[in-house]
């Protein structure tokens, strides 16, 4: 087990505490989140890029994981915040016997799958457009790596036309 894929296990361990920690509903709205942020930033991270580029120089690969990364963070967390505004209201019958037990657990499940999906979205995303030699080595060494971009496959349907012919040339 390398080193990436200790990094990467951490990681996903966190996505599901986070996902006990708040709950189903807000859970439930990051993982929507993610499918929201998957959409929106593979569809406008390329103009985006190219601006930020153009005033800024420097790798464009780079620049393009940056704004990537960037336009992904917000979407999700608006999306979140939304499902936080529903959750205080889910909170005024959070009195029914064993719901919140209920309520963490069904979190914590959707915490690693939006972990898996998330972390899977980043790393294809990588492979596609290196920055760093040793880190595309670390991820073709990658067991959990390899298994995460597969796993996030499901969103592939979301990333538009130019991303999935990089897909098929590489």
């Amino acid at each position: 087990m390398s080193h990436l894929d200790i990094i990467l296990l951490i990681i996903l361990g966190g996505f599901t505490l986070f996902g006990l920690w708040f709950g189903f509903i807000h859970t439930l709205g990051a993982l929507i989140g993610t499918f929201v942020g998957a959409f929106l930033s593979s569809h406008f991270y390329e103009p985006i890029a190219s601006w930020v580029w153009s005033m800024t120089g420097g790798n464009s690969n780079l620049v393009k994981f940056i704004v990537f990364i960037l336009l992904f963070f917000i979407a999700n967390r608006l999306v979140g915040f939304v499902f936080w505004l529903i959750e205080k209201i889910f909170n005024v019958i959070k009195i029914i016997p064993f719901l919140s037990t209920i309520n963490r657990l069904l979190g914590g499940i959707l915490g690693l799958a939006e972990g898996v999906l998330s972390l899977g979205l980043f790393l294809f995303f990588i492979s596609k457009f290196p920055f760093s030699e040793w880190l595309s080595a670390s991820l073709a060494g990658s067991n959990v790596a390899t298994s995460l971009i597969k796993i996030s496959s499901i969103l592939w349907p979301l990333l538009p036309a130019a991303l999935k012919q990089i897909q098929s040339i590489l």
